[in-house]
Order: C-alpha cells, then sequence, then structure tokens
C-alpha cells in the first residue's frame, strides 16, 4: 500500500468514503478538505503532518490502523508515474484523454507536450496551484510557483534549448551532472530520462505544497538546500 492509497483508506474509515485506488484527484482533495475542516485543521486538501496524525486516529469501524506507508514523492510526480510507459502513438488514446485533464493543446503524436503533461498532473493534484499562463511552453514554467535550490526530488526541472524551444518534467534524481527528468514527450513517452544540467533554467515547486525531502527514483537525491553549480 502507497502513501496516497493509505491516506484514501483512512478517509474512509473515518466516515469520508473515497475509493483506496491511489488516484489523487478532486474527488479524494474535497474528501481530506472536509476531514480537516472537521478536525479544526487547516483546510488545504495536503496530507500534512498534523493531518495524517490525526488520519491515524481510530476511525468508524476501522479496527487496527495500518502502519503509514513513507511518502516516497508528491502528488503530482505520483501523478505521472502512475502513466509511466503511455506511447505517443501506440497508447494514444489513452495519453491524449490523461493531457485533457488540463488544458489540451492537441494530438500528442504531432504536437509537443511535454508543458501540457506537467499541466495535467498539477491541475489534478495541486487544482489550487496557480499555472502558467501557456503550459505548453516550456520555458514558462521557469515562473511557476517557487524557486528551490538545486534540482531537488519532485521539482519541476525547466529547460531551455534555445529562445523559443526547452522541456520541463519533474525532477527523479541527478547523476553527476545529469538531471533525470519523470515526464512526457521523452523519446515520444512518459518516462524517466536524463539531461545535462547545463541545460536547466530554473527548478520549481508548487506554491500550495511544502517543500519536502523526497527519495530518488533514479539516481541521487540531492539533500533540500545543498547547491549544485549550473
Amino acid at each position: 500500500m502507497d502513501f496516497i492509497m493509505w491516506v484514501q483508506g483512512r478517509l474512509t474509515a473515518h466516515g469520508f468514503p473515497v475509493p483506496a485506488d491511489g488516484d489523487w484527484g478532486r474527488v479524494s482533495i474535497g474528501k481530506l478538505k472536509a476531514f480537516q475542516q472537521k478536525h479544526l485543521l487547516p483546510v488545504t486538501g495536503v496530507a500534512d503532518a498534523a493531518t495524517v496524525a490525526a488520519l491515524k486516529e481510530e476511525g468508524h469501524g476501522s479496527g487496527a490502523v495500518v502502519a503509514t506507508p513513507k511518502e516516497t514523492m508528491p502528488p503530482w510526480m505520483a501523478e505521472m508515474h502512475r502513466r509511466m510507459g503511455l506511447h505517443e502513438v501506440r497508447d494514444n488514446g489513452v495519453l491524449s484523454a490523461f493531457l485533457k485533464i488540463g488544458r489540451f493543446l492537441g494530438n500528442p503524436a504531432t504536437l509537443p507536450w511535454c508543458g501540457d503533461a506537467v499541466e495535467s498532473c498539477i491541475a489534478k493534484t495541486l487544482p489550487s496551484e496557480p499555472l502558467p499562463a501557456n503550459p505548453f511552453f516550456a520555458q514558462s514554467w521557469a515562473k511557476f510557483g517557487k524557486d528551490v535550490v538545486g534540482p531537488i526530488v519532485g521539482s519541476i526541472g525547466v529547460i531551455r534549448w534555445t529562445a523559443s524551444s526547452g522541456h520541463v518534467g519533474i525532477v527523479a534524481g541527478v547523476d553527476g551532472n545529469t538531471v533525470n527528468l519523470l515526464g512526457g514527450n521523452q523519446s515520444n513517452a512518459i518516462n524517466i530520462s536524463g539531461f545535462p544540467r547545463s541545460k536547466f533554467i530554473a527548478f520549481r515547486w508548487p506554491s500550495t505544497f511544502p517543500i519536502k525531502q523526497y527519495p530518488a527514483l533514479k539516481g541521487k537525491a540531492p539533500q533540500l538546500g545543498e547547491r549544485s553549480t549550473r
């Protein structure tokens, strides 16, 4: 059981039923906000430490509380990770449905969709988070949310190839001077791919979610506040 499924299960145990399927979206967020309101917690829709502590308490007919799994990735990263392997041609229908969660640029088999994929993940899991005016232009994400020091796991990594082209994805870890991104339009699919650290112009974090330390999916997970040279 992963962390999101645990939260969903505990919400159900406390009388706020939601399927424990790992699919974190508006329904689960709404139930969590209702739970927070009932327990006089800040109504954020984020499973912070105080909310997790309240969820651990015995619920309605829940019996023994299952140990809390470690939160291994933030929700927008978990959403992208659930889509691993989707290919723009082979899985065009399923991929297009995912990209339509937010604004939709168009057929991913013919249009660049890295920004579209990141936008769908943020729009679904953090519906109150302000998004770039043009999320399809990768470099627009350089002003998203708030700045973080270095490529921490879960941050939005923004690449500039030229003035008019770039790439954006979610940092999955680092290998020396290579930053591994979990993202879309990487060899025409959603996967983890490495990019030169020197090409990144920003690492950003959602303004509505606390910065946390997460383990790497590939490579090393830089510590919070750890500086790395450009």
